[in-house]
């Protein structure tokens, strides 16, 4: 079998020049650090005659340093571009320094001793006494052959270490990808979790109405329907208006009062600024069943159930008041009792992270309170509404 260079036995590696506006965009930048070479060997140059009481016309060194670096400032895009893709900061480091990079160096060192000892052959011709121009490039070589390996090597080694960061730049955007395709991968079995949960509940008070109140059932069922449209509605969203949600929740508020009767009242206070907010859905019929259960559910009497929200240190605050309920534990042993309230919480750090908070607290008047406040973030309709209002 025949032996295969590192370029043909991998043909993703195989070399390619960088793009004409790569090229062109990366060459005034190389330009500009060749003309402080140029710059600087000049000055010596000059310095070292002038010492020595042989000073020539200021052209000359100037002309005679270009003529020296100019083919490495135009091939210096290309060697940074190799060094992109065949980086020796990396593992095959040690092939890559033999192979393509010896190469190219060499080809470089030779491109740029010709140039130079064909202009300065030009150049003799009408300036100075003449010379040979393969004694000019010879002489380059010599003269200054090691500081161009330097320099080849240096750029490679800069091109190296912009591709470590590239590369770590592109594996910390897929992680971040990934991340979040997993947190929404998350949001879904949350919100999977919530709905048989809720479609049981709902069932159960509809089963415990249908001997009782047949009429009532019809309505629990029809009520039913509606959550249901409004859930395939809003499967594709991780979030909804708070007008949409308050929706959804009047018609489980009436699910339940059919069930409690006059027992079970319930009002609504929604600063009207806070209706266009987005908030996750199905997040308030968890905290208001919570509410039911712990609440007229356990205790004889009526309740009264009150549902806040407004706009508070730049988010939104929700709260879920009754009067029935009593906060016994702390916050989190109250999330581990069911399904709806632990949800509810991790859909919110899911979301929001540490900007949105869960909390339960006693009233001073008796009852319990849990308390949502999240980011205030609102839906694009709403803004392009607001917009338009401003507009007329």
């Amino acid at each position: 079998m025949p032996l295969l260079s590192p370029l043909e036995s991998n043909p993703a590696r195989s070399w390619r020049p960088p793009a004409s506006h790569q090229y062109l965009g990366q060459l005034p930048f190389a330009i500009v650090c060749w003309s402080g070479v140029v710059a600087l060997e000049t000055s010596y140059v000059f310095v070292s005659d002038a010492a020595g009481g042989n000073i020539l016309p200021a052209t000359h060194y100037l002309v005679w340093a270009s003529f020296n670096w100019f083919a490495l400032a135009l091939l210096t895009p290309l060697i940074y571009g190799l060094g992109r893709q065949y980086p020796i900061t990396g593992a095959n480091w040690a092939r890559y320094i033999f192979f393509p990079h010896a190469l190219a160096c060499l080809g470089c060192l030779i491109t740029q001793a010709v140039c130079r000892g064909v202009a300065g052959r030009i150049y003799t011709l009408t300036h100075e006494l003449p010379a040979s121009a393969v004694t000019l490039a010879a002489a380059w070589i010599e003269d200054r052959g090691t500081l161009a390996l330097i320099a080849y090597w240096l750029i490679v080694i800069m091109a190296g270490f912009a591709q470590l960061r590239e590369e770590a730049r592109q594996r910390e955007l897929r992680q971040a990808q990934l991340e979040t395709r997993l947190a929404s991968a998350e949001l879904e079995k949350l919100r999977m979790q919530i709905q048989p949960h809720f479609l049981f509940n709902t069932l159960q008070a509809a089963i415990t109405l249908v001997q009782e109140d047949p009429a009532a059932a019809e309505d629990v069922l029809l009520r039913l329907s509606g959550l249901l449209r409004i859930s395939l509605d809003q499967m594709d969203s991780n979030e909804i208006p708070l007008a949409r949600e308050l929706e959804f929740l009047d018609l489980y508020i009436g699910i339940q009062q059919r069930r409690f009767g006059e027992r079970l009242s319930v009002e609504i206070h929604a600063d009207p600024a806070t209706l266009g907010l987005l908030v996750p859905t199905l997040i308030l019929q968890p905290l208001v069943e919570n509410a039911i259960c712990h609440g007229i559910g356990k205790h004889k009497g009526e309740d009264c159930i009150e549902v806040f929200a407004n706009q508070q240190r730049g988010g939104l605050q929700i709260e879920v008041w009754n009067s029935k309920s009593v906060v016994d534990e702390a916050s989190e042993r109250l999330f581990q009792r069911g399904v709806g309230l632990r949800n509810t919480k991790a859909r919110l750090e899911h979301l929001y992270g540490p900007a949105a908070s869960l909390i339960f607290r006693p009233l001073a008047r008796g009852g319990a309170a849990a308390i949502i406040f999240m980011p205030a973030r609102s839906s694009p309709q709403t803004e392009a509404h607001s917009a338009t209002e401003a507009v007329l």
